[in-house]
C-alpha cells in the first residue's frame, strides 16, 4: 500500500506542475526582472536589412559567433569602448573564439581615423553604414543616445540585435552576461 500511494505521488507530480504553470501563465503572473544587465533593445532588429560593407563585403552572420559591437560617431567617445570590447573579448578566455569584434561607423570624416585606430587592436572589423540606417535604428530601439555615448552592444549569432550596456555597467557584470550568452 505505501509504495502505490509512493507511486501515485511520483506520477502525478509532474502533473500538478504542468497545470499549475499553465494556469500562471494563463492567468499572467510571471517575473518581471530579467537577470541582464544589460538594456534589451526595445524591438529587435535584423542586421540583413542593412547596406553594411567592409571593402565591398557584406557583413555575414554564418559563422555561429556572437558579436560585441560599437557604433562608432566620435573617436574620443569610442576609444573607451573599443578599447573596452577588447578587454571583455580577452577575459573570455577558452571562449575568446566564440566572439567576434565589430565596429560600424556612416561618418566618412572619421573613416580613415577610425581605421588608424583599429590598428591596435586586432581582430576587430570595421563596417561601413552605407546610409546611416543602423545608427537611426540603434537610436530609436534604444533609452540612450548612440550618437553621443557610442556604448557596446550585442548582436546574437543569426544578425539580430539583443541587447546593449550603457557606458556606466559594471565591466564585470558585463563580463557575467557574456559567459552567460556564450
Amino acid at each position: 500500500m505505501k509504495n502505490k500511494i509512493l507511486l501515485s505521488i511520483i506520477l502525478f507530480t509532474p502533473i500538478a506542475v504542468v497545470i499549475a504553470s499553465s494556469l500562471f501563465f494563463s492567468a499572467g503572473i510571471s517575473p518581471s526582472n530579467t537577470n541582464n544587465n544589460g538594456v534589451f533593445f526595445k524591438d529587435y532588429f535584423n542586421f540583413d536589412q542593412f547596406s553594411i560593407s567592409n571593402n565591398d563585403n557584406d557583413l555575414k552572420f554564418d559563422d555561429g559567433k556572437w558579436v560585441l559591437a560599437v557604433y562608432v560617431t566620435d573617436i574620443d567617445k569610442a576609444k573607451d569602448s573599443i578599447y573596452f570590447m577588447r578587454q571583455l573579448n580577452v577575459a573570455l578566455n577558452r571562449d575568446i573564439y566564440k566572439a567576434r569584434r565589430l565596429t560600424f561607423f556612416s561618418n566618412a570624416l572619421i573613416e580613415n581615423e577610425l581605421k588608424d585606430l583599429l590598428k591596435e587592436y586586432p581582430r576587430t572589423e570595421n563596417f561601413k553604414d552605407e546610409n546611416g540606417m543602423l545608427l537611426n535604428v540603434l537610436q530609436r530601439n534604444s533609452s540612450i543616445d548612440m550618437n553621443n555615448q557610442n556604448p557596446i552592444f550585442i548582436i546574437d549569432p543569426y544578425g539580430r540585435a539583443v541587447m546593449f550596456f550603457p557606458p556606466d555597467t559594471d565591466p564585470k557584470k558585463i563580463l557575467k552576461d557574456l559567459k552567460v550568452l556564450i
